[in-house]
């Protein structure tokens, strides 16, 4: 059988996963959602859980995102992508935290699946999931 190798596209998709994590991590909220498709569908740890394209996102923020100082963290771990021609699927932990104004400090962990479809113009996530473990 032949193997067909997606080197490339795993290393694409995982630059494209190192990026959005580093602009979550610095807070460059008008770069977090560059690499996703505007139709977007998001499921997250906060209500509403489901959100709907890229604005609906976007209006969320002020609504949920923590108050903190300096740069957070937001390190992704155990990052596994499979990748055929035009899809790719993509899972990791995710180590997240920070201090808030305070100066408390806050860790947490949570999962995250993507799914990305390659385009003329690279890989766009289409559907992002992020979930914590009940404790």
């Amino acid at each position: 059988m032949l193997k067909i190798s997606h080197k490339m596209d795993e290393q694409q998709i995982e630059l494209l996963l190192q990026d959005w994590a580093y602009a979550t991590r610095i807070g460059l909220q008008d770069t977090i959602l560059a690499n996703h498709a505007e139709d977007v569908t998001i499921f997250d740890v906060l209500p509403p859980l489901k959100y709907e394209g890229v604005v609906a996102y976007k209006k969320s923020w002020s609504e949920w995102q923590p108050q903190t100082v300096g740069v957070g963290n937001f390190d992704l771990h155990e990052l596994r992508i499979t990748v055929n021609s035009d899809i790719g699927f993509a899972h990791c932990l995710i180590q997240c935290g920070g201090t808030h104004t305070s100066g408390k400090t806050f860790e947490d962990w949570v999962r995250a699946t993507f799914c990305l479809k390659k385009t003329n113009h690279g890989w766009l996530i289409t559907h992002q999931h992020i979930s914590m473990p009940l404790k």
